[in-house]
């Protein structure tokens, strides 16, 4: 899971990668030093993703991708995987084609380390 976070890090413009446990906690993190921690972000991430998945089901919609927030001086991008959600912090929304890229590459192998 490391090598996978750290290749999403390696990432122009992604300056925070972890992987979270769906209530909140955080699993594992790479993080630029000046970065927030990201447990400073987690618990509130995984609230904004259940809100995301809770107006999915009022919209009748099979679940939530991705959710993407945008900041002005940055992004944060959260993917939903089985018990657990990706969250990106990115340095602004230039970067967030970048990361969705990288997100297609490596999420195969962050979900086979999952299962």
């Amino acid at each position: 899971m490391e090598e996978a976070l750290r290749e999403l890090k390696a990432t122009r413009g992604v300056r925070v990668a972890a992987l979270l446990s769906e209530d909140g906690f955080v699993v594992e993190e790479v993080r630029d030093e000046e970065a927030p921690q990201a447990a400073l972000l987690s618990a509130r991430a995984a609230t904004v993703l259940g809100t995301a998945k809770a107006l999915a089901q009022t919209l009748a919609q099979e679940g939530v991708e991705e959710v993407m927030v945008e900041y002005p001086e940055g992004a944060l991008l959260l993917v939903p995987l089985p018990g657990h959600h990706l969250l990106l912090l990115l340095d602004g929304m230039g970067s967030l084609g970048r990361a969705r890229l990288a997100l297609k590459k490596v999420l195969p192998q962050v979900e086979e380390a999952l299962s």
